[in-house]
C-alpha cells in the first residue's frame, strides 16, 4: 500500500483523483482548510496553509505514521469572491495581485517547504504541482488574465528551482508541475460557455490523466513541466 497526500483536498479534482488512488490500493491523506472527512480518504488533516499551520499537519502525519510517496498540490484559484481574471491592463488591482499569488504560488511553495519532511525517501518519491499550460511565458499568445499567468509562472519557477535542490538531498525524487486540463468544477464554471466542445473534462478523466502522467515519472523527468497526455510543455 502506498501513501499518497494531496494538499486542496475539497478541489473536485482531488476527490476524483483520491477515488481513482483508493480504488488502486493507496492509502490517501487530505490537507484541507477544514477537517470534514471525504470519501476515498484515509484523513483530513486540517491545515490553514500557513507556517504555523503547515508545521501542526506535519507533526499530526508524522504522529499517524503515514510516509508518502507521492504528494499531489491542487491548491490554486482561478476566480472566487475576490478576484475574476483580468482582461487588460486597466483592469489589475494590487488585493487581486496579491490574493493570485497568495494562492496559486506562495502556498505552494510553503507545501513544498514544510511537505517534503515527511516523504518516504527511500522510495523515490514524487510531487506533482497542478499549473496551468497559461502559465508558460513562451505559450503566451492571447495576452490577459494576468494576475493567474504571472502567478502560475512564478509558480513553475519555483518548482524548477526546487528540484534541483532536492535532486541533490533525495535519490530518485521527481518534483513537476502538470497542467490538467481545464476540468469542470467550480474553478471553470464560470467560463464553460466560451469553452469549446471536447476541450473541458470532467474530473474523473482529468484525474485518470494525472495518475498516467504521474505513474510514468521517473528521476529523469525531475524539474520539467507536463501537459495532461504526457507530453512536456515550454516554461
Amino acid at each position: 500500500m502506498r501513501d499518497v497526500l494531496i494538499a486542496g483536498a475539497s478541489s473536485a479534482l482531488a476527490q476524483a483523483l483520491a477515488a481513482r488512488l483508493c480504488a488502486q490500493g493507496d492509502r490517501v491523506i487530505g490537507l484541507c482548510r477544514d477537517s470534514r472527512l471525504r470519501p476515498n480518504f484515509e484523513d483530513i488533516v486540517q491545515c490553514a496553509y500557513t507556517e504555523a499551520g503547515l508545521s501542526r499537519a506535519v507533526a499530526h502525519i508524522q504522529k499517524r505514521g503515514y510516509k508518502p510517496s507521492l504528494f499531489v498540490c491542487c491548491v490554486g484559484v482561478l476566480h472566487d469572491s475576490l478576484v475574476v481574471p483580468e482582461k487588460r491592463l486597466a483592469d489589475i488591482q494590487f488585493y487581486a495581485l496579491e490574493h493570485y499569488f497568495a494562492v496559486n504560488t506562495i502556498v505552494p511553495a510553503l507545501l513544498l517547504k514544510h511537505i517534503v519532511s515527511v516523504l518516504d525517501a527511500n522510495s523515490e518519491p514524487r510531487m506533482a504541482f497542478l499549473s496551468a499550460k497559461v502559465g508558460s511565458i513562451e505559450d503566451n499568445r492571447l495576452g490577459g488574465w494576468y494576475g493567474y499567468r504571472a502567478s502560475k509562472a512564478a509558480l513553475n519557477m519555483l518548482i524548477k528551482t526546487s528540484a534541483i535542490e532536492l535532486a541533490r538531498r533525495y535519490s530518485g525524487i521527481c518534483v513537476v508541475a502538470v497542467h490538467p486540463g481545464t476540468t469542470h468544477s467550480a474553478l471553470s464554471e464560470p467560463f464553460v460557455d466560451r469553452i469549446p466542445k471536447g476541450k473541458i473534462y470532467s474530473p474523473q478523466q482529468s484525474a485518470e490523466r494525472l495518475c498516467n502522467v504521474i505513474d510514468g515519472l521517473s528521476a529523469e523527468d525531475n524539474g520539467q513541466f507536463f501537459h495532461w497526455d504526457g507530453s512536456r510543455l515550454p516554461w
